[in-house]
């Protein structure tokens, strides 16, 4: 024989469990107590910028593609690239600037190399890490007019075909011949060097991918694409009076703040001979 629940009491049971079955289902699309984290529901690839306001005499800027998902993984919460709301960018930072987003203009939101909220300031806090500052402490800070289509590719424009300019495996110097003999300087070590540290991560993978880019870290003044003219054609042998230091002052403070920056031994100021050899 079976027995019967009163009414009021099979009532209660019946609710009881469906509360619990309301709970399990919210706390499991939480991730709550199954040890898992609520997966982001943003898309992998999104566009943004604007396809307007190219070079002048050029065809306008493609819209840059931006994936989402791999920008999650670099950062902790979504509060650090959404700092006011979760809404798009451009709902408060339009084209030309709105007071709900301080005026500030999109273009400028996503440039401004001083604010660790744009783009181009959080990946210039990136380069500020010890296999980066070597090159990059010499290299103005925000977007370079050569580098804006590292983000705003044309998907129907053809691969660039250029090749880097040939690089010497040594550069003799004798700058300082009346007194010492000339220095020679391992150059392929060192673009070897440089190369290497590109390649530690996805990001500057991206932005060092133009041929012969790693090369303006030092021929600050050439064109990636072209060979650079000697150090003399630009630094005489005096300090001038438009700030460029001397040649003696160019190489030293590019080879020592280069090695400082990376964490790399130096001579002290007054070890000439670690390098030079002095004449007989």
């Amino acid at each position: 024989m079976v027995r019967r629940l009163p009414q009021t009491r099979r009532g209660r049971v019946c609710f009881f469990a469906l509360s619990l079955t309301l709970a399990a289902a919210l706390l499991a699309g939480f991730g709550v107590g199954m040890n898992k984290t609520a997966n982001a529901q943003e898309p992998q690839m999104v566009l943004s910028g604007t396809a307007v306001g190219g070079k002048a005499g050029a065809s306008p800027l493609s819209k840059a593609p931006f994936n989402h998902q791999k920008h999650e993984a670099a950062v902790t919460n979504c509060e650090t690239c959404h700092h006011a709301s979760m809404d798009a960018c451009s709902s408060c930072h339009t084209s030309a600037g709105a007071p709900e987003g301080g005026n500030v203009q999109l273009s400028q939101a996503m440039h401004n190399a001083s604010s660790k909220m744009s783009c181009v300031g959080c990946h210039q806090q990136a380069t500020k890490k010890q296999e980066c500052a070597g090159c990059h402490q010499s290299i103005a800070p925000g977007p370079q007019p050569s580098s804006c289509v590292n983000c705003h590719k044309d998907p129907k424009a053809a691969a660039s075909g250029k090749a880097a300019p040939a690089a010497p495996d040594t550069v003799v110097i004798g700058s300082l011949s009346k007194k010492y003999e000339p220095t020679e300087f391992n150059h392929s070590n060192h673009v070897e060097a440089l190369l290497a540290a590109t390649k530690k991560s996805s990001l500057a993978q991206a932005f060092h991918s133009p041929a012969g880019i790693v090369c303006q870290g030092c021929h600050h003044h050439t064109p990636a694409d072209m060979a650079p003219p000697k150090c003399a054609t630009c630094h005489g042998q005096a300090f001038s009076g438009d700030q460029r230091p001397g040649l003696m002052a160019a190489y030293h403070i590019q080879c020592n703040q280069c090695h400082k920056a990376m964490g790399i031994d130096s001579p002290k100021a007054t070890d000439c001979q670690t390098c030079h050899t002095a004449k007989k």
